[in-house]
């Protein structure tokens, strides 16, 4: 099961709405997943989601608010992709235009409305449940183990930036591009993602998100940490083997006693000391000498050896 299922699912289990909040779900998905038919001058309705929970949600939500003589048809995809999916149908009946002008979906003359009702944004826990059925409908969300993204396909541009709108409410800016015919709702933050499972009420996939988000920031930091110390410890090798070389060359040509008593003490040091770093050398010293003075040194010493190779 993906993680967007596992949100889904924890969603679509939520039994603490009002009427309003019902009506405002309800509109979202009949908006995203919905397709009106006319049969004998009468509406009917239906809806395709391909999870079973959102499923059987849309089915009780129908049923709670108009009582609707409603049936669920499973069908499998072919091709690729052979998951089910689910038609939740609501044959030609009494109400159903009653229920799509409660949702704004329909004026009084039969128009179809692309806008999302007033009330659903004006009323903060209605808002809150229409991004609830905007998700249940058309979202998905990736595992936090890999990237951070969340997204909700929409059909029109007018629509997508209502939906703007609507997140800028609770502080979220999500950003759309066009992909196709369809426009792209995302979230790349993993504070606006979490945000946002808050208030579509997914607290058991919020903690797991947290919890993997602070699981894969520590193992980061982890790694940084230590391929900062593997890239300083073979700077500091090569150095102290470039540093050898150097001593080795002048011992030949010059010879150590003829250094100065500073630069002699470093260069025996060093070949003691092959692996030590600069900080290390300066603490055998006695007395002790800064990272800065030994590396003065070691310059001297380069120096004289430069000046041999010429």
């Amino acid at each position: 099961m993906s993680f967007s299922d596992e949100v889904k699912n924890e969603v679509a289990r939520r039994e603490d709405l009002g009427k309003c909040c019902q009506l405002a779900e309800l509109a979202a998905l009949i908006k995203l997943n919905g397709s009106l038919g006319i049969i004998n001058h009468k509406l009917g309705l239906s809806l395709t989601n391909q999870n079973a929970s959102v499923a059987r949600r849309v089915y009780k939500l129908l049923k709670e608010q108009f009582n609707f003589f409603t049936e669920i048809i499973v069908r499998k995809k072919m091709y690729l992709d052979k998951r089910n999916y689910y038609i939740i149908k609501v044959p030609p009946q009494k109400g159903v235009k009653e229920l799509l002008t409660k949702c704004g979906l329909m004026g009084e003359g039969y128009q179809i409305n692309y806008s999302i009702k007033n009330q659903f944004i004006a009323n903060h826990c209605c808002s809150k449940a229409y991004l609830r059925g905007l998700f249940l409908a058309a979202g998905s969300v990736s595992h936090p183990e890999s990237d951070y993204h969340l997204e909700i396909t929409v059909n029109y541009k007018d629509y997508a930036e209502e939906i703007i709108e609507l997140f800028s409410k609770f502080d979220i800016k999500i950003k759309f591009r066009n992909r196709q015919d369809n426009y792209l709702l995302y979230l790349k933050k993993a504070d606006d993602i979490v945000k946002l499972l808050n208030i579509i009420g997914a607290h058991s996939a919020l903690l797991q998100f947290e919890n993997t988000r602070v699981y894969k920031e520590v193992r980061n930091n982890v790694n940084r940490i230590v391929n900062c110390e593997t890239a300083n410890l073979n700077k500091t090798i090569n150095a102290a083997q470039q540093q050898l070389s150097d001593i080795e060359l002048l011992e030949e040509v010059k010879g150590l006693d003829n250094l100065s008593p500073s630069l002699k003490e470093v260069a025996e040091l060093r070949k003691q000391n092959p692996y030590a770093s600069l900080k290390e050398l300066g603490e055998l010293l006695n007395p002790p000498l800064s990272k800065s003075g030994i590396n003065n040194r070691f310059r001297r010493i380069k120096k004289m050896v430069d000046k041999i190779r010429k």
